[in-house]
């Protein structure tokens, strides 16, 4: 373990901001859109190295000769303006997911709400008792912590013991709310919630990523296909948009545009109210605006142009 922990200290070895500069120059990177003294700020108070050189995945490298392993067309200025790009789809995209979780949380209580056969505690006592040993001490250790909140933390130790369901969904997690959407569907036989509660994963993934300032434009580069399946009535409504089953099929195969695209079909499903969409349809509108700012720099970087060009056309019309 000592000797590969050494193996790759040697190979990936810390760089000052200078040497950082100078590596980026070796593997190709121009300074033509944005100067070196530029790129020195950049690095020094803006943001780091491993984060911006991420995007590099999205540029072709040179094979073979001199230049072997360069990068093609690639200029320290489009890493810039992507990581740009990307902090302002996150700003995006992390209010739509919170948009779906309030109104997942609407949906659920307003089933609760008009069945006569619920009385609102006895679902929670179900739904804990058909957890696992280890998830229901999850669950429960997930509340516990929420004591010491200083937001939720008064409801948590108010409702100690027993709890009522409208309780319930303020104390979990979005990951566990999602686990207590599904609870529900089968308690229910509701096969649309069941739906539901398979685009709310993908809604919850983007969220996480983008609460994280996880990187997410560099992941559209070619690369492994997505293991999860599209559901037909998200395949449906790409179709009524004029998305063809080709593209489909290939824009679908990127994990990131495949999720981003279900989150964004469950954005249209459950969001509802004027007020919400429009101030969504302000981001999205700014976001547009902001990504084709420099085109021109992208025109030989299909897997960008593609993605952008095929969320573009899913924001357009389901936001």
């Amino acid at each position: 373990m000592t000797n590969e922990n050494n193996s790759v200290r040697a190979s990936k070895p810390k760089l000052t901001v200078e040497e950082q500069v100078e590596h980026l120059r070796r593997k190709g990177v121009t300074f033509e859109l944005c100067s070196a003294e530029q790129a020195r700020e950049t690095l020094s108070g803006k943001t780091y190295y491993f984060k911006l050189a991420a995007y590099r995945v999205l540029f072709d490298k040179r094979t073979g000769g001199a230049r072997d392993g360069e990068y093609v067309g690639l200029d320290f200025g489009q890493l810039r303006d992507l990581a740009a790009i990307d902090h302002m789809l996150r700003y995006t995209l992390l209010p739509m997911t919170l948009d779906i979780e309030h109104f997942a949380k609407v949906k659920l209580m307003r089933e609760v709400t008009k069945r006569a056969d619920e009385d609102g505690y006895s679902i929670v006592k179900d739904y804990l008792k058909s957890l696992s040993g280890r998830n229901r001490s999850i669950r429960e250790m997930e509340m516990e912590r929420l004591k010491r909140d200083g937001y939720s933390g008064g409801m948590a130790c108010k409702y100690d013991g027993e709890k009522p369901v409208w309780v319930l969904i303020e104390l979990l997690s979005f990951g566990g709310f999602i686990n207590f959407y599904l609870f529900c569907a089968d308690r229910w036989q509701d096969q649309r919630m069941r739906s539901e509660h398979y685009l709310l994963r993908q809604a919850q993934a983007v969220r996480n990523a983008c609460a994280h300032s996880t990187d997410i434009i560099n992941g559209f580069a070619p690369g492994e296909a997505s293991t999860i399946r599209t559901p037909r009535e998200v395949a449906v409504a790409l179709d009524g948009i004029g998305i063809n089953r080709r593209s489909r099929r290939a824009k679908m195969a990127n994990p990131r545009v495949q999720q981003i695209t279900m989150m964004a079909f469950a954005y249209r499903e459950m969001v509802t109210g004027s007020h919400t969409r429009e101030m969504c349809k302000d981001l999205v509108g700014a976001l547009e605006r902001r990504a084709v700012e420099h085109a021109d720099w992208y025109a030989n970087v299909d897997s960008v142009v593609s993605a952008y060009k095929f969320l573009a056309k899913v924001f357009d019309n389901w936001v």
